[in-house]
């Protein structure tokens, strides 16, 4: 009998974390169960390695307060959604992937900054302060002082050379260190450049140091997640060899991503505050709001097969009597 290759390797463009049909043979399905890394903003949750969508959809429900869970590499993304509609949706991200065994280093040195890891206690206000200017979740400090082993996940800063100032912040995992991942992987994530940086270029050297970083280590592949609507992040990728792969995220609705789940409708500046605050938490929750009348405050919840028409805080259901008008509704 023929004896099977162990060490073969996996196209990186063709291995089973993209696809969502046919079993993975053995040697390539992920031995560890159930991996979830944690990063300090929140919980990466590595879909692959999980046999039930219903154990994804707990996992991602049990989120800390002020985190950002997030799922990716899933069979069945719709399908986990589905397991919880009101509370997970599919992040309006694309994910785009450097194959390393081909990639060439596209890093210059620069005499204002230098690229280190993080110093887990000196570095934190630093780091913090430019997620928070970016619009991103923070770092927790007891896990970046207490926890962090910078060693399957690992934090990178530029650091301007004169005045020892942060500059721009991202941070690596390994795939093979955190779960023997028979691909091969490693990941980039939350990558942010100091919004008053003066000096060009910050965030293609932190990307391509880490694209050196992990091709010296032998890894096969570094994946990075974008939104769709990012322009200038995608064409830098694109023009550092990334190819976008089709590999989905998911994760809760909550506070911080608010606006990537609900979408507001122009005349909905009109409504005054009491009405906001429904249509607000109505969206949170996945009602679908419709706008009737935005200068008398009437809108229309819907979900599943029922409707109702609101005005504020007032319903067609309350003791009111509600009458056609030419706008749609109005309440006695």
């Amino acid at each position: 009998m023929k004896r099977e290759n162990t060490n073969e390797k996996i196209n990186p463009l063709t291995s089973p974390s993209l696809k969502s049909w046919g079993e993975a043979p053995d040697k390539h399905k992920v031995s560890k169960k159930n991996v979830i890394a944690e990063c300090g903003w929140g919980r990466l949750v590595f879909g692959h390695s999980f046999k039930s969508n219903t154990d994804i959809a707990d996992v991602l429900r049990d989120e800390k307060a002020d985190y950002r869970d997030l799922a990716i590499y899933l069979r069945d993304p719709h399908v986990v959604v589905a397991k919880a509609p009101q509370e997970l949706f599919i992040d309006p991200s694309y994910t785009y992937r450097l194959l390393l065994d081909s990639w060439k280093s596209e890093l210059s040195t620069s005499d204002n900054y230098t690229l280190r890891k993080i110093n887990a206690a000196s570095d934190i206000e630093e780091i913090n302060r430019i997620y928070l200017a970016q619009g991103m979740v923070k770092i927790d400090r007891e896990f970046l002082e207490k926890n962090y082993k910078g060693q399957s996940i690992t934090y990178w800063v530029a650091e301007d050379t004169q005045t020892k100032k942060i500059l721009g912040v991202a941070m690596a995992l390994d795939h093979k260190l955190i779960f023997s991942d028979p691909e091969n992987g490693s990941s980039l994530w939350a990558l942010a450049v100091d919004p008053q940086a003066t000096h060009p270029g910050i965030g293609m050297a932190l990307v391509s140091h880490l694209a050196d970083f992990f091709k010296k280590k032998g890894r096969s592949f570094m994946d990075i997640s974008v939104m769709h609507n990012n322009k200038e992040a995608i064409a830098l990728y694109e023009n550092l060899g990334f190819q976008r792969v089709p590999v989905f995220c998911i994760k809760n609705k909550n506070a911080i991503n608010e606006s990537l789940f609900t979408k507001t409708q122009p005349d909905e500046e009109s409504l005054n505050p009491y009405a906001m605050i429904i249509v607000d938490e109505a969206r949170r929750r996945g009602i679908k709001v419709e706008i009737l009348d935005p200068i008398d405050n009437y809108f229309k919840l819907s979900f599943g097969g029922r409707s109702v028409v609101c005005r504020e805080s007032l319903t067609e259901l309350t003791s009111s009597s509600v009458k056609k008008s030419f706008c749609g509704y109005w309440i006695e």
